[in-house]
């Protein structure tokens, strides 16, 4: 089995060298154009059994090399969201070397790039170039620490550090990239989020919709302190939920928090978010579905064979109001039964043809014809995990005029910045 490249021990002094997947073998890739800006001429490249094809000329494998500035190449159709509601093709020009295999017949495809050239691509992907240069330097340290500390490493066995996607965080090259977001990088350089003289495993996701969430309720990892959930507010305090209604009554609510339209609104975030994410709401959200459409969908998405879904139970919340077990029951051969699903990866992407905003919703279930409902609504709120920063909160903060110092320490209050190379 490959290794990913990085060593947290060897980063202390020195800045590393990424290895960043931009086409996997999961693509199923056999054919790409890449268009070298440097030698203005253009690659077209195939597999062939174990072998790589170039331009008709076959090849183990192939080094486009580039260690100059302002110097890129374009890859073609290139996916985004793999898996997720916004997944489509892009072009990208990107910076840094590519190294292109054959890994069991597809294509494989790797950047290497040194993390300080990578980051200012990954907070214009992440979010708009247009955002305040306290978000872009917030996103900048978050994003430099997950990518050394972060403890799931989804593609270890592939020998990178990590993939150009959602997954893991989005790298879509120097297509978005700002004068702004090259200068939050500069500014920041060799900043780290720390708990403990250790990098933080930093997490991030759209919009909490109000609440961070625990790590621990999202992974199989134990609490840390640095990732601890939060109102996403003037005060850090959860609202006293004394019951289970008390949480739906929150989700069905609006509340003054840094990611609520108080401080930033609907119509203007176009122009903060990224530019392959879908222009929707993402504080409060309503999906709606037909019986016939749910019980298709979570027989493709679960492996099932029900007839109709006659409930759906969440068992446990977080402290978000995220929805961390559901059980789904429904009648196959006259008979119910029932399946337990017991993650928010499992439940988003179990109740949506493509991937649901959040877990964080509230069920209603809309007129009975011989016990089973017509179809189904979901009220919900924000997009993604809720894990560690907001970054449409963190928008609403540096729009506020809150530093990034602020808004790092408000999203991981046991965490410390600090510089460990320069």
């Amino acid at each position: 089995m490959e290794k990913a490249m990085l060593s947290v021990k060897n980063l202390y002094h020195t800045e590393p060298v990424l290895s960043i997947g931009i086409i996997l073998p999961i693509d199923k890739k056999n054919s790409i154009e890449i268009f070298s800006h440097e030698k203005n001429k253009l690659y077209k490249i195939e597999t062939h059994e174990n072998k790589i094809i170039i331009n008709n000329s076959q090849k183990e494998s192939i080094l486009l090399h580039n260690d100059k500035t302002n110097v890129f190449h374009t890859i073609r159709s290139v996916p985004a969201g793999r898996g997720f509601h916004w997944e489509k093709s892009i072009d990208v020009k990107l910076p840094g070397s590519l190294l292109i295999k054959n890994k069991n017949g597809f294509l494989f495809i790797i950047n290497k790039i040194s993390l300080e050239e990578y980051l200012p691509c990954v907070a214009t992907s992440e979010m708009s170039g247009a955002c305040p240069p306290a978000l872009l330097e917030a996103q900048t340290i978050t994003a430099r620490s997950w990518i050394i500390a972060a403890s799931e490493k989804k593609h270890s066995n592939l020998g990178i550090d990590a993939c150009n996607d959602d997954c893991c965080q989005r790298y879509q090259g120097i297509g978005n990239i700002t004068t702004e977001a090259i200068t939050a990088s500069k500014k920041t350089r060799g900043k780290f989020l720390l708990y403990q003289n250790e990098i933080c495993d930093a997490r991030y996701s759209k919009s909490c919709g109000g609440i961070t969430e625990n790590n621990e309720n999202v992974w199989e990892d134990p609490p840390k302190p640095y990732l601890r959930g939060i109102f996403d507010g003037l005060s850090k305090s959860i609202p006293d939920f004394k019951d289970h209604k008390d949480k739906i009554d929150w989700i069905l609510n609006q509340s003054d928090c840094y990611c609520s339209n108080k401080f930033i609104k609907e119509k203007d975030l176009k122009k903060y978010i990224g530019n392959v994410d879908n222009k929707g709401t993402y504080y409060r959200w309503v999906y709606s579905s037909t019986q016939k459409q749910l019980t298709e969908t979570i027989n493709k998405k679960c492996g099932t064979s029900f007839h109709s879904i006659k409930s759906l139970i969440p068992k446990k919340r977080g402290i978000s109001g995220r929805i961390t077990s559901l059980e789904i029951s429904g009648l196959f051969n006259n008979q119910i039964e029932s399946i337990m699903l017991e993650s928010e990866y499992e439940i988003r992407n179990a109740l949506h043809p493509e991937f649901l905003y959040s877990s964080a919703f509230v069920i209603i279930l809309d007129s009975k014809e011989n016990d089973m409902f017509k179809s189904i609504t979901l009220k919900g709120a924000g997009w993604g995990h809720g894990v560690g920063l907001c970054q449409i909160g963190a928008l609403g903060m540096a729009l506020s005029k809150k530093t990034s110092k602020t808004i790092l320490s408000h999203y991981f209050s046991s965490a410390l910045v600090k510089k460990l190379y320069d």
